[in-house]
């Protein structure tokens, strides 16, 4: 039974992760990056404090809370680095590398935690992982720029993926101190501080009315869902398994534009799509 539940609760993440990037960019646009994850981290909170009510009346560790607050606030340089990777480089470059991030967490909690891993699934996580990159390679645009220089925008692609890697590390590690609901508030009211912070030492503006509309409370609620079965599934079940495919949203992003927006999906986004139903079939069948 934990088995399927840790695929259906890293799938259910996946897909509301994957969504909401796709509603993120259109938000992005008109509102901007910070301002877009201050204001749908106001709502977030406010969703989350009402869902995590009755883990705040349990007594806790407020040297633990602190440090989840503090995780979330850490938790907003990778996407800091990833943002502005992709603005001096191209997506095509950066996106892979920190597509590689769940490597990352899969590893140190199998070394750390002693997660359970069966050699075939391994080599699921590994295929999905794959499937991920895959899907954000461009090629043109590795044979055209220079690695060796910063403005590649490969070292702020490497800080995006430790930066992810680890985050989604000890997220594991507080989740099972504090619960999934409680976890998941602190660590969303420390990225929106930061997000806050962030606005108000660049002096942009923060238009609070726009925290109403309809997009950003969707948005928003895609993420709370993400968050939470991330949360809940490396709170009971496998760590890696639910990892390694809710962080696997440049793959189902490549799908939503095919069904929402009638994108033809290349020859390499249908492999991609295929390798990951095998590496999560492999999974189940393990």
């Amino acid at each position: 039974m934990i088995l399927p539940l840790s695929i259906a609760l890293g799938l259910i993440s996946m897909l509301a992760y994957g969504f909401a990037n796709a509603y993120s960019q259109p938000l992005s646009k008109s509102l901007g990056a910070a301002q877009t994850l201050f204001l749908r981290g106001l709502t977030i909170v406010a969703i989350l404090t009402i869902a995590a009510l009755p883990s705040l009346m349990q007594p806790h560790s407020w040297v633990v809370m602190l440090a989840t607050v503090a995780l979330g606030v850490a938790g907003y340089l990778p996407v800091l680095a990833f943002t502005h990777g992709i603005k001096i480089s191209r997506l095509g470059i950066v996106a892979p590398i920190a597509g590689t991030s769940p490597l990352i967490t899969v590893l140190l909690a199998y070394i750390f935690l002693h997660t359970s891993i069966h050699t075939l699934q391994w080599v699921a996580i590994v295929v999905i992982i794959v499937a991920n990159v895959a899907v954000s390679v461009d090629f043109k645009n590795w044979r055209q720029s220079n690695l060796l220089q910063r403005s590649s925008g490969i070292p702020y692609a490497l800080i995006a993926t430790v930066g992810w890697g680890l985050f989604y590390f000890f997220l594991v590690s507080v989740t099972t101190t504090l619960g999934p609901w409680l976890s998941a508030l602190l660590v969303e009211i420390g990225v929106t501080v930061a997000a806050g912070v962030h606005l108000w030492l660049s002096r942009r503006p923060i238009p609070l009315r726009d925290a109403l509309r309809t997009p950003v409370i969707l948005n928003a609620a895609l993420i709370c869902t993400g968050t939470v079965a991330f949360t809940l599934g490396v709170r009971y079940f496998n760590v890696g398994i639910v990892a390694a495919l809710s962080n696997s949203t440049a793959l189902i992003s490549a799908l939503l534009g095919s069904f929402m927006f009638h994108e033809r999906l290349t020859r390499l986004e249908k492999g991609a799509a295929a390798a990951m139903i095998v590496g999560v079939a492999i999974i189940a069948l393990a």
